[in-house]
């Protein structure tokens, strides 16, 4: 059966974040739902158990007994750039009643638009959740990319969020060696209701729309000012640098603070588009015994610790948290060669 196609403004700035209810929230929540109500999913996930860790960072725990146990099997990864492998699970062998639409961007368009036109790229449900409305952005899919940052891929991720107007919506990416399970191109998209941590981080300015970002685990955070198309190209130019040196990296783009100075006379800042990159150290490295709580990929580095066991959520503290997260950092004189590497890449243009 032909699905439907979202059409997502291509050109995105400053002035197009708002805050409220909209044609593409409504729909694709209403999709995902739908699917939910016929049994797509391999476990219900209805009653989430989610609780605010007291403390400096203020840290979201969330339990789901499900997810770790249900959901598909990682691939084997080696490298952060291996190719595609048509044998083993890709998206394009999902069942046809877990794809919600086709998604297409259009520079001609401010708004979102709904057509039957054909699509390359599609929006498909996450059959082992986290949240509800959990949801894949699926980039050409049929092309058959491995998990490697594109450019569509970030502006998909970017214009959805932005048209969405759900503040509780974040889109994540792993890249491979960074806890991703499937080697073939995707973003995850879901929603959860508590602010994270990396909304609010304080961090420092290095250079255009890239500021610093030092704790918990050191990073990169770009905000959206001028033009998606800046941001876009600002965030791909350190991601070039971070594939060029075989690098993990973990992203999420989310609502958040300001980066840079703020108006004095707002006393609530108006919310800003944070794109937020960690570079990490690789995760089939990482020295995690079989008893550790929790993995740190792309959910906890932000702030939103997931986890499959009650006895952890119940006693789980701060401190052990940052003793986790520490794992994922990347060395200290790696990053920052990164750091340095940043303004040059921006410089090269």
């Amino acid at each position: 059966m032909k699905k439907a196609c979202v059409i997502l403004p291509k050109e995105l700035s400053a002035e197009s974040v708002q805050i409220g209810s909209s044609i593409l929230s409504g729909l694709v929540d209403s999709l995902w739902q739908n699917s939910y109500s016929q049994g797509v999913l391999r476990y219900d996930i209805s009653d989430p158990c989610t609780k605010i860790l007291p403390g400096r960072h203020k840290f979201c725990l969330d339990y789901n007994a499900h997810r770790f146990s249900s959901k598909r099997s990682a691939h084997p990864i080696k490298s952060t750039s291996q190719p595609f492998d048509s044998n083993l699970f890709n998206f394009n062998k999902i069942k046809a009643e877990e794809i919600l639409c086709g998604l297409q961007l259009n520079e001609d368009v401010e708004c979102v638009n709904v057509t039957m036109d054909n699509a390359e790229s599609f929006l498909s449900v996450n059959d082992s959740p986290l949240s509800l409305h959990h949801l894949l952005i699926l980039p050409e899919s049929e092309k058959c990319h491995n998990q490697r940052l594109t450019p569509l891929a970030l502006k998909l991720g970017l214009s959805f969020l932005v048209s969405k107007q759900d503040p509780n919506t974040r889109i994540v990416f792993n890249s491979l060696r960074a806890f991703a399970s499937i080697n073939h191109l995707h973003l995850h998209a879901y929603q959860i209701e508590q602010a994270l941590p990396i909304e609010s981080a304080y961090v420092s300015h290095l250079t255009g729309c890239c500021f610093v970002l030092s704790i918990p685990v050191p990073g990169f955070v770009f905000e959206l000012q001028e033009s998606s198309s800046l941001l876009v190209e600002s965030v791909m130019k350190v991601v070039q640098v971070l594939q060029e040196r075989d690098i993990p990296y973990d992203l999420m783009i989310t609502y958040g603070d300001p980066c840079g100075d703020r108006d004095a006379t707002e006393e609530i800042p108006k919310p800003v588009i944070r794109v937020a990159l960690w570079p990490v150290h690789p995760s089939d490295e990482l020295p995690l015994p079989e008893e550790t709580p929790f993995r740190p990929a792309v959910c906890e580095l932000s702030g939103h610790i997931l986890l499959h066991d009650k006895a952890a959520y119940d006693s789980l503290t701060e401190e052990k948290i940052l003793e986790i997260l520490s794992l994922a950092a990347l060395e200290k004189d790696k990053f920052q060669e990164m750091r340095e590497a940043v303004p040059a890449a921006h410089d090269r243009g």
